[in-house]
């Protein structure tokens, strides 16, 4: 068994609970509110924007001309396509300049980006990897599961086909690729790998359910302060 078929089988309830999330039901089947599609969407730009320099830190840390290059061109590929397509569903959902200028991470996306800023900034190139693959790999699993699902919505079938795309399959099995040659090479810290994986499967679950409850740094303390 490699090392990416022993981590997914490993972390797998958050898997599950990420296919069957009310956020993604209501998305597939078309029933999601648009309102809490959008402040996915807005919580998502501020995760990608994180991400691709995530990406880049492990550039930094990379060991091969192979691997360097693989990270910066991941990266700029996020930056220039998916935000670009972010920008688009922006104008899609109405979302303001006024908005933007007051957005807000909310605690998850926060806490997610956080996480994987420690483990590329103490760790190595392999820990870092370990901590940004859960996201491309779980929407590829998402894709494909409900792949043939008709939402009837523009958004929703949009964001369905592009990580339910065979291009996009064929990034993630790179990945795979290359996420079981970092564990072979270092078998000693595979047991680092799978926690920081899991962390980040973790808070793959939290990212939908923070547009689902609208999630904020005000509503969890409220009981307490009053």
């Amino acid at each position: 068994m490699t090392f990416c078929e022993e981590v997914r089988k490993e972390t797998d309830l958050y898997w599950q609970a990420s296919f069957n999330h009310p956020f993604v039901k209501g998305l597939v089947d078309g029933t999601l509110p648009l309102d809490k599609f959008k402040f996915y969407i807005m919580q998502d730009a501020y995760y990608l924007k994180h991400y691709t320099k995530v990406l880049a830190i492990a550039a930094t840390k990379a060991e091969t001309n192979e691997d360097i290059a693989y990270f910066l061109e991941t990266a700029r590929h996020i930056n220039e396509a998916e935000l670009e397509l972010h920008r688009t569903v922006y104008k899609e959902l109405g979302i303001t300049k006024k908005e933007e200028v007051n957005f807000e991470p909310a605690p998850a996306a926060y806490n997610y980006v956080s996480h994987m800023y420690n483990v590329a900034n103490n760790g190595d190139v392999a820990e870092a990897f370990a901590a940004m693959f859960p996201c491309p790999w779980l929407y590829q699993e998402i894709g494909e599961k409900y792949k043939d699902a008709k939402p009837g919505v523009k958004l929703y079938e949009e964001w369905i086909a592009m990580y339910s795309s065979p291009d996009y399959k064929e990034k993630i099995e790179l990945q795979k690729t290359m996420m079981n040659r970092y564990a072979e090479a270092n078998p000693g810290k595979q047991t680092v790998f799978k926690a920081h994986f899991e962390r980040s499967c973790y808070y793959e679950w939290k990212f939908w359910e923070m547009p689902w409850t609208n999630e904020n740094w005000q509503d969890e303390v409220k009981n307490y302060a009053y």
